[in-house]
């Protein structure tokens, strides 16, 4: 039998069957008697230094990755607010709470008021507060946590769980874990960009997976058709061994491209850039043969803290993406917040529609300093490499040349401090907008480059939330109107002579690569680990009869039949 669910790293996994359940922790809730105050806070701050310690411990195990540190000195931070240790004790002296009752109380309200937040990524954090506060629970109560890290068996195992920290995934012995499955989860959890990370084959949303297996419990993960086998039949497993095999031997040999250009058979060169949400991602770019980087996405660096980044961490930070990629180009996004991502230390309005409510370029007009931090630290890294750089949601040329303005009053600045930088860097916008697209080309007149973020134009196009499941099944970036209106943008900026990269999903949607050769794109920019296969499709591809399905497929006036051609013509 199979079971279906969300993969979170694709590839194939085989093992026997790990359960991982939590200890069924009772919280005390009864009353202590007044003069055993003083213990109880002494149980809470023992717990409370040895969490800390067990998180300092476990960072450690990060080695070299400064972003995945990052993450567990954001654990450290939180426990290290004094406001929380006051309200725990707080709790202790006048409510009389037991010490594992005043922690739940505390760190749970704060966890509801995240999941409350109509925002992913700061209901997402919810569960780092999760994980703080289960192991400040269970060393309270002198409960070990198993440690993954020191785990030794003679034979591969998978792991099953409802849920796991990313504190956990992140202590994994490789060794012997050969991937996970989850009951809960999400793709955007700390969790999962660690598993990502790590390349670790696993798969989450299966429904009851904790009732449906055993320990040993013979499992094979297929995440390229995100399934889970369970005790299957020899023939299934044969078939899944040999897909395995085959999928090892073509990933080997996709690898083989990477010094290659991606170039069709009659010549039409395209590049392929790499899109990055933080520092750690820099480290597969050159395995898997990226040209640079074409979407840096740079809100990350401000979340999981209690303030802005200052300018010197910022240089710092992007300094450290732009010597790295040794003069390959590096496309630096200003920060992109409102929407769904949002920063606890900022105050934000309740908004009936955020997407379409104050962010981004926005936020820049009535918080000036916070675009003028960030464009002083990427214009002086631009000293070390090709830094160009992008900014999101722009519907206008007043924004533009209100940006305009903040780069020559930076450059006037460091030029009269004699501070070096590249006084040419290239200046680029999204094309996200329906506005943006229909004035692509006076955009042009004023903007060096441009790349179009089919993310949000396509949901801006359609009026589809992508993010609410009710309607998330109209979203979908193959709709007649979507496309054409691309090919418009293409169209229209070079005209001007100017290049176009895409940089949403679509980029890496493998179906789709010979449609958009034939639309005339110059750059394509998407998750690294796709680079490989769409070159591999390019360089297997004629332009000319790109175009001629680009132009069958612009004809077409439902999706069905756009649907349908692709599946034709598909690798």
């Amino acid at each position: 039998m199979f079971l279906n669910g969300i993969t979170i790293y694709n590839g194939y996994s085989f093992g026997k069957a790990f359960i991982y359940k939590e200890k069924n922790i009772i919280i005390n809730d009864n009353l202590i008697k007044s003069d055993k105050i003083d213990y109880e806070i002494n149980v809470f701050l023992k717990a409370y230094k040895k969490t800390i310690k067990q998180f300092k411990k476990i960072k450690l195990l990060c080695k070299g990755n400064k972003d995945k540190k990052l993450l567990f000195d954001g654990y450290i931070l939180i426990l290290s607010d004094k406001s929380l240790l006051e309200k725990i004790i707080t709790l202790i002296k006048n409510k009389l709470y037991y010490a594992e009752y005043a922690v739940t109380k505390v760190i749970s309200d704060q966890i509801n008021l995240f999941k409350n937040v109509n925002n992913i990524y700061i209901r997402e954090r919810a569960n780092d507060l999760l994980d703080i506060r289960k192991r400040l629970i269970y060393n309270i109560k002198n409960i070990d946590l198993i440690d993954f890290n020191f785990l030794k068996l003679n034979y591969k195992i998978i792991i099953v769980a409802k849920d796991l920290s990313p504190s956990q995934i992140i202590q994994f012995n490789l060794d012997f874990i050969n991937g996970y499955i989850l009951e809960k989860g999400s793709i955007t959890s700390h969790s999962s960009i660690i598993s990502r990370s790590r390349e670790i084959v696993s798969i989450l949303g299966i429904k009851d997976i904790m009732k449906k297996v055993v320990n040993n419990d013979n499992l094979i993960i297929d995440g390229i058709k995100d399934r889970v086998y369970i005790n299957t039949t020899n023939d299934i497993h044969k078939k899944l061994k040999t897909k395995y095999k085959s999928y090892l031997e073509k990933k080997k040999s996709l690898l083989k491209l990477k010094e290659l250009p991606a170039v069709t058979y009659d010549g039409y060169r395209i590049k392929l850039f790499a899109n990055i949400g933080n520092n750690n991602d820099i480290y597969n770019i050159f395995k898997y043969g990226a040209e640079g980087i074409g979407l840096y996405r740079t809100e990350f660096l401000f979340m999981d803290r209690n303030d802005f980044p200052n300018e010197e961490e910022q240089f710092n930070t992007y300094k450290q993406v732009v010597k790295f990629m040794k003069n390959k180009s590096v496309t630096i996004r200003t920060i992109d917040l409102g929407g769904d991502k949002f920063l606890s230390y900022m105050n934000f309005p309740k908004e009936n529609s955020p997407f379409l409510g104050w962010r981004s370029i926005r936020i820049y007009k009535d918080k000036p300093e916070i675009i003028y931090t960030q464009l002083r630290a990427i214009i002086r890294a631009s000293s070390y490499g090709r830094v160009r750089i992008l900014f999101p949601l722009i519907i206008s040329l007043e924004e533009v040349f209100f940006l305009k303005n903040i780069i020559e009053d930076v450059k006037t600045d460091l030029t009269n401090k004699n501070i070096k930088f590249n006084s040419k860097i290239k200046i680029g916008c999204m094309i996200e907008t329906p506005s943006a697209a229909i004035i692509s080309g006076h955009l042009a007149n004023e903007l060096d480059f441009f790349s179009i973020g089919t993310n949000d134009l396509t949901q801006f196009i359609l009026a589809v939330d992508r993010n609410n499941v009710e309607v998330s099944n109209l979203y979908n970036p193959l709709y007649p109107s979507v496309l054409n209106l691309i090919k418009y943008i293409i169209d229209s900026i070079h005209e001007k002579n100017k290049k176009v990269c895409l940089c949403g999903e679509l980029a890496g949607d493998l179906k789709c690569i010979r449609l958009l050769l034939g639309l005339g794109l110059d750059e394509l920019s998407m998750n690294v680990s796709m680079i490989p296969s769409i070159k591999k499709i390019i360089r297997s591809s004629y332009i000319t009869s790109s175009r001629r399905l680009s132009e069958k497929i612009l004809d077409q006036k439902l999706i069905k039949d756009i649907q349908l051609i692709l599946e034709k013509n598909n690798v």
